[in-house]
């Protein structure tokens, strides 16, 4: 692709590129020609500090003393390694730290301000940040830019690593390179990528600084693979797998939807995010979580590198793990676990195979880059403890082992292993919490924090999205968000089959701006539910004892008192009026008042004082039509907004959906359902509380909106249930009964 077809390409593109974040690169174009110029400094212009000396000062004080595991946070660790920095050095880590955090949509002005001030307060000397850094720095957030996970976010030291490899290789290159380069976006891609061992969430956001008009707002660079492998056919096929003919891809899979999207658009806008992403569920109400877009949080996985560890030594050197299985071939041509399974039984016999076909299906398609990976000797110690940084590859050149994949490997060592480990070589321990944190605090000395840690990117959220999925008018979401967030806690109660579970994690995250669900965890109460599971209490022990173990409701308060008052935090509650709400809240039920945020009270089982802090916010959902269910507390009742979700037949998402659907079965049995629900209100022995949602005639997620879904919602859902509410009324029931089968016989 030449300069000119970048040229017309941008230019075709540049009315579909939404303006702010255009303007992101527009503000930064002096420092970028700086660090790609004359390297002087944009905070003291009288300095030089895009150089190869003080790149290599700032990449040795951080990568030769890395500070791991320490138990201080990274900006902690920064300081440290910056004590003693010449003035050209410190200047230099202060203008990556804004470039690495400018791009980042949820970044708050005051913390990407208070990050620069921390690392300038190392200069003998004080300076100001100029006017026109203050004007970047004050930009609000969620206004442009990227949504990257805490993968991005926990890593500064790898990033400034690589930003300081960078300008050191950048500055030992003869002028007419970098003059090349400076012109041409692709050859500045090249450069980037053959400075040293890429990074690519870091390099990508420089990419979109140096070069918004060409480079997509992604850091995650999955993500773009995953565009433009949904995408590919748009413009005749991709045209290779490496980051730059990936983006060269992006770039005219852009060019061929401008013409077809209104307006600016991201990859990630509602009607565009719909053409690359198949997972993306087209229900846009409903409580399923069976199809979801949401990020992916960091996994946890236990591995053998070899029978007895045997190829640790060479792994653990090379920053690498691996798989044997050498007879299979490379693992992403397989398309399904089965086609595994049947690679592995060369002599047909038919056996399952499974834990083998399991852990290659899961090595080539199930870890990510940022997961954690432990690796054991037997059932009896752990010897190292490392963070995936690639996807996975094949080398068949190598003599075994020959499924790999790059790890960097933090702790290395020897650690006696809490009991018996898993005999598999690979296994996914994401899920049991409780042994991840004792291996975590076994390794590394600190648990990880509650929620787990996103690896993917987050895809923005707001009002406009969530009136798209959920069945509420435009109205009612305004009350029901400001009602939220004045009350600090509200409960949606609805009949069975409105959406509640679905409305209220979509509620979350257009509070909060991003579909982020490291700041959203569900509990769902019961009748056996306790203080001591919700908060905290004495669990027993293998060895016969007794230990204090923490609940979710404190690890989540914990998790939000650590983050920004300004970052909302919300904890779901399904089934709210199950529980025993005295029993299960105790003291907190002072606590979660609005005006009672931050004020102390000492806990039961632990000599320390405890508060609720003022980011985070309770959704409770109760079902109306329960009839095991006694009245709700009246102290809940007080402390808690109630708002109340009813069918949404009526509602613009809905009447969208039937439009589309273009079936009279459908139609006529929803005018049947809403004579039912009229009928059910007015039965006193029921009441609004037990219409039927909408949700059961929503479109089907796997499947096809036919009559024979149509058939099945009647016969195995609605009449069930329309038994069971008049069992004492049959001749009703059987009434209602014939009218929903007449309507899509």
């Amino acid at each position: 692709m030449s300069n000119a077809d970048v040229d017309a390409l941008t230019d075709l593109t540049a009315p579909s590129r939404p303006k702010y974040d255009m303007e992101l690169g527009r503000e930064v174009r002096p420092l970028i020609a700086n660090m790609l110029g004359d390297g002087v400094s944009v905070i003291d212009p009288a300095t030089t500090i895009w150089t190869a000396s003080a790149a290599e000062d700032l990449r040795a004080r951080i990568g030769d003393n890395p500070l791991v595991g320490t138990g201080q946070g990274q900006w902690d660790k920064l300081d440290k390694q910056l004590a003693g920095a010449s003035r050209e050095v410190v200047l230099l880590a202060a203008e990556l730290v804004f470039l690495r955090e400018h791009p980042v949509r949820s970044a708050l002005p005051e913390t990407r301000r208070a990050h620069v001030e921390r690392v300038l307060a190392h200069l003998d000397s004080p300076v100001a940040i100029p006017p026109s850094m203050s004007t970047w720095l004050s930009r609000p957030s969620g206004t442009a830019g990227f949504e990257p996970g805490q993968a991005y976010n926990g890593s500064l030291w790898r990033h400034v690593i690589w930003a300081s490899t960078f300008v050191r290789y950048w500055s030992g290159l003869p002028e007419a390179d970098r003059a090349s380069a400076r012109n041409d976006p692709w050859e500045l891609q090249r450069v980037m990528l053959a400075s040293g061992e890429d990074r690519s969430d870091i390099r990508n956001a420089l990419q979109f600084l140096a070069r918004p008009d060409v480079f997509e707002p992604i850091s995650s660079a999955r993500m773009k693979e995953q565009i433009r492998t949904g995408l590919a056919d748009r413009i005749g096929g991709a045209t290779g797998s490496d980051a730059i003919a990936i983006d060269r891809d992006l770039l005219a899979i852009r060019a061929a939807l401008t013409p077809e999207v209104e307006g600016a658009f991201h990859f990630w806008t509602p009607g565009v995010r719909e053409l690359w992403d198949s997972s993306r569920t087209s229900s846009e109400s409903g409580d399923s979580t069976a199809a979801s877009d949401e990020p992916r949080p960091r996994h946890y996985w236990l591995y053998s590198p070899g029978a007895q560890a045997s190829e640790w030594d060479d792994f653990s050197s090379r920053g690498v793990m691996g798989l044997g299985w050498d007879g299979i071939e490379d693992l992403a041509t397989f398309a399904s676990r089965e086609a595994v399974r049947q690679a592995l039984d060369v002599d047909g016999t038919g056996g399952s195979h499974r834990n083998a076909s399991l852990a290659l299906w899961q090595f080539q398609n199930e870890i990510t880059v940022g997961d954690v990976v432990y690796a054991k000797r037997g059932r009896r110690e752990i010897v190292g403890r490392g963070v995936v940084t690639s996807e996975a590859r094949y080398e068949p050149e190598r003599e075994s082992f020959r499924h790999m994949r790059s790890v960097d490997w933090t702790h290395t060592g020897s650690w006696e292993h809490p009991g018996d480990a898993a005999i598999k070589t690979l296994t996914d321990i994401t899920n049991y919490r409780d042994y991840v944190e004792q291996l975590e605090t076994l390794v590394t000395g600190e648990a990880e924090p509650e929620p787990p840690v996103l690896v993917t990117e987050l895809p923005a959220y707001d009002k406009e999205a969530f009136l798209s999925e959920v069945y509420l008018t435009e109205e009612r979401y305004d009350r029901l968000s400001a009602l939220l967030t004045r009350k600090k806690n509200a409960i949606l109660a609805g009949p069975p089959g409105v959406g509640k579970t679905f409305a209220a994690k979509r509620l979350a995250y257009s509070i909060m701006g991003a579909k982020d669900p490291s700041r959203v965890q569900t509990v769902q109460f019961h009748q056996s539910y306790s203080y001591e599971d919700f908060m905290m209490g004495y669990r027993p022990t293998e060895s016969g004892g007794f230990v204090l173990a923490e609940g979710p409701f404190y690890r989540f308060c914990e998790a939000a008192r650590e983050d920004d008052n300004d970052r909302p935090y919300f904890f779901i509650i399904d089934e709210i009026n199950r529980g025993n709400i005295s029993k299960i809240f105790g003291e907190l039920l002072m606590l979660i008042e609005a005006d009672k945020r931050g004020h102390d009270l000492r806990l039961l089982y632990k000599n320390e004082t405890f508060s609720v802090p003022p980011n985070v916010h309770i959704i409770g959902m109760m079902n109306t039509a329960d009839r095991s269910l006694a009245v709700l507390d009246y102290a809940l009742r007080r402390r808690f907004g109630f708002f109340q979700i009813s069918p949404g037949f009526d509602s613009a998402g809905f009447l969208r959906w039937q439009q589309e659907a273009g079936s009279p079965s459908l139609d006529a049995l929803v005018a049947v359902v809403v004579g039912l629900n009229e009928a059910i209100a007015e039965d006193p022995a029921l009441g609004p509380g037990f219409a039927i949602g909408h949700s059961y005639l929503s479109k089907p997620l796997n499947g096809d909106a036919d009559d024979a879904w149509l058939h099945s919602v009647v016969e195995d859902e609605l009449v069930p249930l329309l038994e069971e509410y008049w069992f004492d009324e049959p001749a009703k029931a059987k009434e209602w009964t014939s009218k929903l089968r007449a309507a899509v016989a």
